[in-house]
């Protein structure tokens, strides 16, 4: 049950099962899944922040800042420089909304996705 809470509060459940597989056959294939993986968690996270309880600067800017990086990360061929300063913008203010959300995980998991060292 504890596992379903953390999923549905911060996403640490989905992001705990979508970690990139050591041993794929590429860097390639590695870096696809990556990129759908962290696909799926960021719209999860549009989904959490929304259901936010309290309104405030923070949240209505983690919000404009994560629709800017799922826009660009649901391109074809996502810009690794753009969506890495997205994220440099995202991850501190999404950290003051949700202190919860594992930002190391994710900032390896967006790394991965796009290419990026």
């Amino acid at each position: 049950m504890a596992d379903r809470e953390a999923e549905t509060t911060n996403g640490a459940g989905l992001l705990a099962r979508s970690a990139p597989h050591r041993g794929d056959d590429s860097e390639h294939a590695a870096q696809m899944s990556a990129l759908d993986q962290i696909r799926v968690y960021l719209n999860s996270l549009v989904e959490v922040l929304d259901q936010h309880p309290e309104p405030s600067l923070d949240l209505d800017e983690a919000k404009w800042r994560l629709a800017e990086l799922v826009d660009e990360l649901a391109t074809e061929r996502p810009s690794a420089p753009r969506v890495q300063s997205f994220w440099i913008r995202l991850a501190p203010v999404l950290g003051e909304v949700r202190p919860d959300i594992p930002l190391p995980a994710l900032t390896h998991l967006i790394r991965t996705a796009v290419g990026a060292p």
